[in-house]
């Protein structure tokens, strides 16, 4: 047996877990995946790879699992030229990176964790090396990158408590295999030591900092210039389950003290749930419209679900002030950086623990606000919208900070030195 394998106790949790996670990729390929999504989480199908790479087979391959870790990734994308195997576990993810439009780009799913669909993808894609993005520790694909001689690092390498705990728990050996040889890019002093514990060599981790702080070269679907709404807005952005519903019912209360004209518009962080969302709040009596149902927006809406891919930066570009979502639940926040860069008007939640250094850096400048619930942020809407002046030299304040973190690409290429 060779030293990476995955250990007896991690091989048998896979045997006894794979018809669940067999039926929840049957599941996921009924409601969004398709075929090609079907056969590749198992090592087949890799014929129906999208990308205009195919013609010369990519060898440097980036794992980045959803929407977040490509958004994550895709500064370090962008500047990298030769031709690259990207792989998503999600087909949202898979859709955010083709919308961008990469010639250079490769994508396919990622083969489930079974020891044969991991040959498989070694075997097919001939790659030569691999960066993992964040925290994406696959016991059999890595024994399996090892077997085919394949160096991998973590890139922004990151750890939860949940993850971190592991190095005192029943799968502590378990890591500590799979990450022996593997380097290590983490974000921060702290994921360093994490990975440390889990078993990564000392000598292979570096701290670089943060992918997500990087400035994307995006390329919006919709013209800065080109108003999206005709009425004037303020937006919840990468909302997730019960926050839209709070701040539409909090919106709804407070409407009589805002502009009536004034429209609250939510792009939910996984824009298939725009029809769930509607539904909730159909239900709680608020007139709501889904922006991939209407060409317009309806002169009676209070709510607009802008249930769409690669529209958020324009929407940012144009609101009057905005919620950045996954702060009002213990979800740990989403990038505040977007909406910075856009001289957009910041309130968050009180959960913003995936982006200490970033909120450090606001609060110092007093360049963003947090608010305690749902009924604070529309407070907040409705100040923003009677106080341009003073709201609009918040907005400056965190696009001066935003920037001060707009080299953190640099440092990544340096250490990861891509023949590009």
């Amino acid at each position: 047996m060779s030293q990476h394998t995955p250990t007896r106790r991690y091989q048998m949790l896979v045997v006894i877990l794979s018809p669940l996670l067999a039926l929840y990729t049957a599941w996921r390929t009924l409601k969004d995946g398709g075929t090609r999504y079907f056969l590749q989480r198992f090592g087949f199908g890799y014929s129906h790879s999208i990308g205009n790479a195919a013609a010369s087979p990519p060898t440097l391959w980036i794992h980045a699992a959803s929407v977040g870790e490509v958004f994550t990734v895709l500064p370090l994308i962008q500047r990298i030229k030769q031709p690259l195997l990207v792989t998503t576990m999600s087909p949202t993810g898979a859709a955010v990176l083709q919308q961008q439009q990469l010639s250079h780009v490769k994508h396919v799913y990622l083969p489930l964790d079974f020891p044969g669909a991991c040959r498989r993808f070694f075997k097919k894609m001939n790659i030569h090396e691999g960066w993992i993005v964040e925290t994406e520790i696959w016991p059999w694909l890595y024994s399996s990158a090892y077997s085919q001689s394949v160096p991998l690092t973590i890139i922004n390498a990151r750890l939860s408590e949940r993850t971190s705990s592991q190095s005192k728990g029943l799968l502590a050996s378990t890591y500590a295999r799979a990450l022996e040889d593997v380097s290590i890019l983490a974000r921060t002093a702290q994921d360093a030591t994490g990975f440390a514990n889990l078993g990564a060599t000392t000598t292979s981790i570096s701290v670089v900092g943060d992918l997500k702080y990087a400035k994307p070269d995006t390329q919006p679907t919709q013209s800065a210039h080109e108003p999206l709404s005709t009425r004037p807005y303020v937006l919840a952005a990468s909302t997730h389950d019960n926050e839209e519903l709070q701040l539409a019912q909090q919106w709804d209360q407070q409407l009589a003290t805002i502009n009536p004209d004034t429209l609250l518009v939510i792009v939910p962080r996984h824009p298939e749930r725009g029809a769930a969302i509607i539904k909730a709040l159909s239900e709680a009596g608020i007139n709501a419209a889904l922006r991939s149902q209407k060409s317009s927006i309806p002169e009676n809406c209070q709510v607009y679900i802008a249930d769409t891919l690669g529209e958020l930066q324009a929407w940012y570009s144009q609101a009057i002030a905005c919620f950045v979502g996954g702060s009002l639940i213990a979800r740990g926040g989403h990038n505040m950086l977007e909406p910075a860069r856009a001289n957009c008007p910041i309130v968050v939640g009180t959960h913003t623990f995936n982006f200490h250094e970033i909120m450090d850096s606001l609060i110092d400048r007093q360049a963003i606000v947090i608010a305690k619930d749902a009924r604070e942020v529309v407070s907040f809407f409705n100040e923003a919208l009677n106080d341009t002046e003073a709201y609009t030299a918040m907005a400056q304040r965190a696009s001066e900070q935003a920037r001060r973190f707009e080299n953190i690409v640099d440092a990544y290429l340096e250490k990861l030195q891509p023949d590009y």
